[in-house]
């Protein structure tokens, strides 16, 4: 899975949570990589994360632990 985001600070993706196919975490831990003040793919290996792909049910993304910010989502992709 792919997600073209940016936020409002950069730094992010530690308060965001996402939940799919039987698990949930944060966005940094799915990627290990980070939100930036510009647009950037962040790629999500969902068959390393344990994600049943065959029945991934809904996504979601909430902001963790009273996080809080602005995002921007360009893209959400599979692949």
């Amino acid at each position: 899975m792919i997600i073209k985001i940016k936020g409002a600070n950069g730094g992010e993706q530690h308060h965001i949570q996402l939940s799919t196919g039987g698990v949930t975490q944060t966005l940094a831990a799915f990627s290990g990589d980070t939100v930036t003040t510009s647009f950037k793919e962040v790629e999500i290996d969902l068959a390393a994360k344990d994600v049943d792909r065959n029945s991934p049910g809904q996504l979601t993304m909430t902001f963790w632990h009273g996080g809080k910010s602005t995002i921007w989502i360009d893209e959400i992709r599979f692949e």
